[in-house]
């Protein structure tokens, strides 16, 4: 807007300056005769007047490049204005960001420090249990009811106590093979496992499993085929140190082995108490 006026004023005094001209200008007939001569005085004031046109126009001029110079400055200004803003809201995204990570850093290391922690505890428990299991004693047994052969082992005249001969496993020597009775070593919990054979021809075979003299179970199987049958059973038992647990077979009543171990006497701590 400022400039539409600037070249209007120029305008203006370019439109005087050619009036000016043409004022003092030659007058001439038809015939190109002049009639007339420029008077001096209107020289001299033709003159002022164009030193003070000459003088406007610089004026003019002036106020034009200082225009545009303020209008460059205020563009300037503009533009420099927007890149703050910019920067202010990229350092304000930054700094958010950066928050941002902080509290991820701190969540991760927060993390990290309750997984050591409970690894640490794992490893702690994991070393306790292995000392646990060292310090455990260790119990296990099996054996067979004759050291070789084959052959029957009767009950004749009062029940019988069955003493299994051929030892295979002895871990804590808490089984005896000369009297056939297990004897708990330490306080626990124990699994004890049995099998025994016979051929039955119109007879039955019976097993019992004795705890300190005293009966805990009994199994009977009967047929009439004469053919070899099994009986197998087994019980978990809390032992005191030094309970004693043994097999036995009743009055006349007998079982047959022979080398392929078909009886067999096994027991282990399961865990100390």
């Amino acid at each position: 807007m400022f400039y539409s006026a600037v070249t209007w004023k120029m305008r203006a005094a370019i439109s005087l300056l050619v009036l000016l001209l043409s004022m003092c200008g030659v007058q001439t007939d038809s015939n190109g005769v002049d009639f007339s001569t420029p008077d001096v005085s209107e020289l001299k004031e033709l003159r002022d007047m164009m030193v003070d046109l000459r003088v406007t126009l610089q004026r003019i001029g002036d106020e034009a490049d200082n225009v545009a110079v303020k209008e460059r400055l205020a563009l300037s200004e503009t533009k420099v204005e927007a890149l703050e803003r910019a920067l202010q809201d990229t350092k304000a995204e930054m700094k958010t960001e950066v928050d941002n990570l902080k509290k991820e850093n701190a969540a991760q290391e927060a993390e990290l420090t309750a997984v050591k922690t409970r690894l640490a505890s794992t490893e702690t428990e994991v070393e306790n249990l292995d000392r646990e299991i060292k310090a455990a004693p260790k119990v296990a047994f099996s054996a067979g009811l004759k050291e070789s052969g084959s052959g029957y082992q009767y009950a004749v005249i009062n029940d019988l106590n069955l003493v299994f001969k051929k030892v295979i496993t002895n871990v804590g020597e808490a089984y005896s093979s000369a009297t056939g009775f297990f004897t708990a070593p330490v306080r626990g919990v124990y699994y004890f496992r049995f099998t025994v054979m016979d051929d039955l021809y119109r007879r039955s075979m019976y097993i019992r499993m004795h705890k300190n003299g005293q009966q805990l179970m009994s199994l009977r199987e009967y047929d009439t085929d004469g053919q070899f049958h099994y009986l197998s059973g087994g019980l978990t038992l809390q032992l005191e140190k030094g309970d004693r647990v043994n097999l036995m077979i009743p009055e006349l009543r007998r079982i047959y082995d022979s080398p392929n171990k078909p009886c067999t006497f096994s027991g282990f701590l399961l865990f100390p108490l």
